[in-house]
């Protein structure tokens, strides 16, 4: 990729039937202090009026044929707090909910294509400060002054729903020197890593959860594996770039996400036992973790019947077997037909 005096950002937000936060998430990245030079929504075929919403704002452009391929529509809207620059706003419209998975291969594919430097790569359900992007940018900047080997940032996840500053949305964990994750090891609080952080870096990264990528990382290790639907494609991703990059967290650079909580037993579960069985791969340990996952896995599945066990297995065999893709007959498997 050609270099250029100052490098280009875009930002990839997939969303599926969430608009009202969606809402909140792309007034978030509009306010930013440091502006972004382009903006991928990827619209997994939302039902929700999504199109219609963003459509009313004039956000996007309108989409002249929708059908069976994806459809997208640019927009150039100036900033009104920047004097002479505009946000190019893509809207792409998939046909059908690809999952996760699909939404961030399809953005982030489209955002490399087009020539932007890094990527700035999050869910809908995300939120972030309004000098978030500047904060990366700057620490990007001192990295590379440095002559830092190559990296990948991420924003710190704070709990939306705390104000404190220090509950954490999604868990901070630790590496090894190998650069596997400490297993049982889950750092819920800021304040527990404060000793661990050093010039606001913290060694770990929270992938899709405002992910500051450079493309020169995805034309090394690849795409998100569209093949994951949903569960799991982030951290296939993050250590697959992990072999190659450092990962670490800046912590000034603050965004807010729904605090994570305990899946319910549902179709869902399918797709994390399987996926972790493969993300597994990527690390020490993996008859250990895959033991483990599958212990717990079982005993949840038991306390749902036959059906539940079902699903469990049917999963299991997938992982072990690397089947991928999306499963429509999961549904079949919990409903006991």
């Amino acid at each position: 990729m050609t270099e250029r005096a100052t490098e280009t950002i875009a930002a990839v937000v997939v969303t599926y039937n969430r608009k009202d936060l969606l809402i909140e998430c792309l007034g978030s990245l509009l306010g930013q202090s440091r502006p972004l030079d382009a903006l991928y929504v990827v619209d997994n075929d939302s039902t929700d009026g999504t199109y219609d919403r963003l459509l009313d704002r004039g956000w996007i452009a309108p989409i002249e044929t929708p059908g069976a391929e994806p459809a997208e529509t640019v927009r150039r809207a100036p900033l009104p707090a920047f004097a002479g620059r505009a946000l190019e706003t893509h809207y792409v419209r998939l046909p059908e909910n690809t999952g996760g998975a699909g939404g961030f291969h399809e953005g982030m594919k489209r955002a490399v294509a087009a020539g932007f430097d890094w990527l700035w790569v999050m869910d809908d359900d995300l939120r972030a400060a309004a000098d978030a992007l500047a904060v990366l940018v700057e620490k990007k900047e001192a990295l590379e002054s440095a002559g830092h080997r190559p990296f990948l940032l991420n924003c710190l996840v704070l709990a939306k729903e705390q104000a404190d500053g220090d509950r954490l949305a999604c868990p901070l964990q630790e590496l090894t020197d190998a650069g596997h994750p400490r297993m049982r090891v889950y750092h819920w609080r800021l304040s527990e890593v404060q000793d661990k952080t050093e010039d606001g870096l913290y060694r770990w990264a929270c992938p899709f959860n405002g992910t500051f990528v450079p493309a020169r990382a995805v034309a090394e290790v690849g795409l998100p594996n569209r093949e994951f639907f949903i569960e799991g494609d982030e951290k296939d991703f993050l250590w697959r770039v992990a072999g190659k990059y450092e990962l670490y967290t800046v912590v000034a650079s603050r965004v807010f996400h729904p605090a994570s909580r305990v899946l319910p037993f549902n179709w869902k579960q399918y797709y994390h036992i399987r996926n972790m069985l493969v993300i597994n791969r990527h690390f020490n340990f993996t008859a250990l973790r895959n033991l483990k996952l599958v212990a717990v896995s079982l005993a949840r599945g038991a306390r749902h019947g036959r059906r539940g066990i079902r699903l469990v297995w049917y999963a299991v065999q997938d992982g072990l077997r690397g089947r991928l893709g999306k499963r429509d007959d999961v549904f079949a498997w919990l409903d006991g037909s």
